[in-house]
């Protein structure tokens, strides 16, 4: 799917929930132009997979169940985003290849914009016309809210995530791997009338996708020559190199079998161009990352992994 329709998506929608206000700029500046939209095209794909025509009927209709949905996921992606980079948590200058919101408007307009953004992804559930919808709308506030990813930020700004691996694993499962699951397992739910088979498996399937997702990310941090000391003290790889790296290879081949008795042609192809996107600078950092980890060799066997699932 095309990104310009999904950033258009994102613009008539926030057209139909902000107010006429100033205030207005702040969220177009945090919203657009768009990034990848990973998971947006994820919400797409589930349903060109698991039921192309209503894939075909829905295409164009900004209304429709998985074009409000779709919208509702980015949005809530970009609350965290909004909010991760203030002083008071990430302190972050650059998103997205441009300044921080905060810094362009000052933290209380970021703040609130941050806070609109989680709002109005539930008023475009409320809006979503689906026999399924109260089960989308009971697993994105679950997934999505104090025991989901909002725990996960928990883990990460008290520091307990670094206390030792596990809690670095289930940060990873909570903080990004739970939204990964709501755009998979929510755009399913409002494709197909209930299946417990195919939800308990694309439940797996989008849990490892959201895990191996962050450890990837992780590993691409030490393409650089210098690490910051924030970076030291957080990445897994550094800290525990080992375990992590057993971790995601086990991830990977059990997702890669996964996604071959799932055969979900669409969405495949999603995940393919991201890992290949990663291998290639895997690959490039290559020298970086081996100096960080003291280790030969060391991303080999996650690279060839990324590039059979391209095949």
């Amino acid at each position: 799917m095309e990104n310009i329709i999904l950033e258009n998506n994102l613009r008539n929608h926030l057209d139909l929930t902000l107010p006429r206000h100033s205030i207005k700029e702040v969220y177009s500046y945090a919203i657009l132009p768009a990034g990848k939209l990973f998971r947006p095209h994820l919400v797409w794909s589930i349903l060109n997979d698991l039921n192309p025509l209503l894939f075909n009927e829905s295409l164009n209709n900004k209304f429709s169940a998985h074009a409000l949905f779709a919208s509702a996921v980015e949005f809530h992606h970009c609350y965290t985003l909004l909010h991760d980079d203030l002083p008071c948590m990430d302190d972050d200058t650059l998103r997205r290849g441009k300044t921080c919101t905060h810094l362009v408007y000052g933290e209380w307009k970021a703040l609130l914009a941050g806070d609109g953004l989680l709002n109005i992804s539930y008023q475009l559930l409320c809006k979503i016309k689906n026999s399924r919808v109260h089960e989308v709308m009971t697993f994105f506030s679950w997934a999505l809210g104090p025991k989901g990813l909002i725990h996960g930020q928990v883990l990460d700004l008290s520091q307990e995530m670094t206390l030792n691996f596990e809690n670095i694993s289930k940060t990873h499962e909570l903080k990004t791997s739970r939204l990964i699951q709501v755009a998979i397992l929510g755009s399913a739910l409002l494709a197909t009338s209930k299946e417990r088979s195919l939800e308990k498996k694309l439940w797996r399937f989008s849990k490892l996708l959201g895990i191996n997702f962050q450890f990837i990310d992780d590993l691409t941090e030490l393409c650089v020559v210098n690490i910051s000391i924030h970076e030291k003290n957080v990445n897994p790889w550094i800290n525990f190199q080992e375990k992590t790296n057993i971790e995601l290879t086990k991830n990977l081949f059990e997702f890669n079998k996964l996604a071959l008795d799932l055969n979900l042609k669409n969405t495949n192809q999603i995940i393919s161009q991201y890992y290949l996107e990663m291998s290639k600078k895997l690959t490039a950092g290559k020298k970086e990352i081996e100096k960080h980890l003291k280790n030969e060799n060391s991303i080999l066997p996650i690279v060839l992994l990324l590039n059979n699932f391209c095949q």
